[in-house]
């Protein structure tokens, strides 16, 4: 199927009154068509809808069946062009809601049955299948579309306009970066391999024990100890790492990876500023896809796993710290959380910025001066590798006109932990 059935596309835009007579297959592509349109071509959307649910039950099982079958193609395209099932269930969320990702996912159990991923998938595609739950045995795609009709407590309307919006967003995917064997290339071999290197889980177990405790402690003075202990932990772990590489005489280049971080709304943008901030400190970079609320980072796979375990604390940190100052209407309008965002990331930056740089210090004394090569070799690789495969970017600019905001929001930086601890990171295959 195309992307948008134009003859169909126009002929309904002209005329709502022509989908009275129109065939049901018809009426499907116009709806996928207007779907692809975003906020734009919701109301269009909802009509569709309101025509496939009057259509009896005989004349709507064929199109049904036509549905799930455009769905599977569609998740067999995105799959083979570098989607994998966590983002396809995160930009359905993001373009359709919340409805449509219970949709997404049984498309996703279906995909995964047929393709035996249980099987053949890389360990990170599993882990992400087990993460959502899929049930590997509910069927095909129709079948299990047809339970979700009857089991979801919507009105044949809304079933229909979810599943519109769901085949609109996922027949109008751009490819992406290809960071996992697609499903095509799979073999017995890909479920044992992955990019990347393995991770010492029984220290990265004890920085998480540190940030439990300090996450969890009443007394702001004993969190700030333990909090400073585990970044020293992550630091020192990092640099660990570099001087074990350092040993090997293969290219640094050859470590570098990259990974896909969803980031979601509202204030996706200074969310993105925080993620920034972590990765620019420990030594990676990001690379932000707009059109999906998706960023890339790209850096040694320690410092990977650090970065992502450090920015999902301050993210729920930094919406626990939302939620204290919202005491008053002021303090909850949209100008003021994207102001206080944006501060708090900022301060991060520069407190994360000094605890390395301490750290650092300390390790050089400990090591020598051998040590500071060691990591400009690091960073010079990440650079490269960066300017190879990301040769046409451009930089973001965040600013925001609410003072206040900007004061509570540094503030609240100042009292954050900055170590993490949330992020399940501890299996031995930590490649995205």
């Amino acid at each position: 199927m195309s992307r948008i059935d134009l003859d169909n596309f126009f002929k309904y835009t002209r005329a709502t009154n022509a989908w009275e007579d129109a065939d049901p297959s018809e009426l499907l592509d116009s709806g996928i068509g207007f779907a692809q349109l975003g906020s734009a071509g919701r109301d269009r959307v909802r009509l569709v809808a309101e025509r496939l649910a009057a259509v009896g039950e005989q004349q709507s099982r064929p199109v049904h069946d036509r549905a799930a079958r455009t769905l599977d193609e569609a998740l067999d395209a995105a799959f083979e062009s570098g989607w994998q099932p966590a983002e396809l269930v995160h930009v359905t969320r993001q373009c359709a809601g919340g409805d449509a990702t219970v949709v997404m996912v049984e498309a996703i159990g279906a995909h995964a049955a047929r393709s035996s991923a249980e099987r053949l998938a890389p360990g990170s595609w599993r882990d992400q299948l087990s993460e959502l739950h899929i049930d590997y045995a509910g069927g095909t795609t129709a079948e299990r579309l047809r339970r979700w009709r009857s089991y979801n407590r919507r009105s044949s309307t809304q079933s229909w306009y979810t599943l519109l919006l769901v085949l609109g967003c996922a027949t109008w995917l751009l490819p992406l970066e290809k960071l996992l064997p697609p499903p095509g290339r799979w073999t017995s071999q890909s479920a044992a391999s992955g990019p990347g290197q393995a991770t010492d889980s029984k220290m990265l177990g004890r920085i998480r024990g540190l940030l439990a405790k300090a996450e969890s402690t009443q007394f702001p003075a004993e969190a700030e100890a333990l909090s400073a202990k585990a970044q020293d932990l992550m630091t020192r772990y990092a640099i660990d790492s570099a001087l074990l590489d350092a040993g090997n005489h293969r290219s640094l280049i050859d470590d570098v990876v990259t990974r896909r971080i969803m980031v979601s709304n509202p204030y996706s943008k200074a969310k993105l500023l925080l993620l920034h901030c972590v990765c620019h400190a420990n030594g990676t970079r990001t690379l932000w896809k707009k059109k999906y609320l998706l960023a890339s980072v790209i850096g040694m796979p320690v410092d990977l796993d650090l970065c992502e375990l450090l920015y999902t604390s301050l993210l729920v940190q930094s919406a626990r710290a939302l939620d204290e100052v919202a005491e008053s209407p002021t303090t909850r309008t949209r100008s003021f959380r994207n102001a206080f965002l944006i501060a708090y990331a900022h301060r991060v930056g520069e407190r994360l910025q000094d605890a390395r740089k301490r750290a650092t210090a300390a390790a050089t004394q400990q090591h020598g001066s051998a040590l500071v090569p060691i990591l400009a070799k690091r960073s010079d690789a990440v650079d490269r590798v960066y300017a190879a495969r990301y040769p046409a970017t451009k930089t973001i600019r965040f600013s925001s006109n609410n003072a206040a905001g900007s004061y509570a929001g540094r503030a609240a930086a100042e009292r954050a932990d900055l170590t993490g601890g949330r992020e399940r990171i501890d299996k031995s295959d930590l490649a995205s």
